[in-house]
């Protein structure tokens, strides 16, 4: 499906590349957040756990990464379950689903925090990459016709 990289000891693939630098724009490592990613069973779907230290506690978001049409049941237990502290330090957990564009959300529980891919979407049943807009230039105007 998608060629597989080798970027910090972890296998990852080029969708998932794309999807971890979403998550990084709003979770950035300049407010602190580490980002560990998880694979769930043997599917495509994965946990981001993003910890960090603020305020004299550690603060965790769970991020289910699905690229399916619909959100498997199955998978909200795994990101609802909290996190532990080693050091018995209090925690606050937080919980949140990123899908493509397009995608049915109607399962989650009301409140679940919902991100949408800027870089997938589901065009019917077919899950596209959405790719960049191609820039204007003297040399290529937007407008073919032009």
């Amino acid at each position: 499906m998608a060629k597989y990289l080798s970027t910090m000891g972890f296998s990852t693939d080029v969708m998932h590349d794309f999807v971890a630098k979403e998550i990084k724009s709003i979770y950035s490592s300049f407010d602190g957040w580490n980002m560990t990613p998880r694979k769930l069973g043997t599917g495509y779907d994965t946990i981001i756990v993003l910890e960090r230290r603020k305020d004299g506690r550690r603060e965790f978001v769970k991020v289910l990464v699905t690229f399916g049409k619909t959100i498997p049941s199955g998978h909200l237990d795994e990101l609802t379950t909290s996190e532990t502290n080693s050091d018995g330090t209090l925690s606050r957990n937080e919980y949140a689903v990123m899908v493509p564009a397009n995608a049915d959300t109607s399962s989650l529980p009301q409140g679940m925090k919902v991100f949408t891919m800027k870089s997938f979407a589901y065009d019917g049943n077919t899950l596209m990459w959405v790719k960049k807009p191609v820039r204007k230039s003297a040399d290529a105007p937007a407008n073919v016709a032009a």
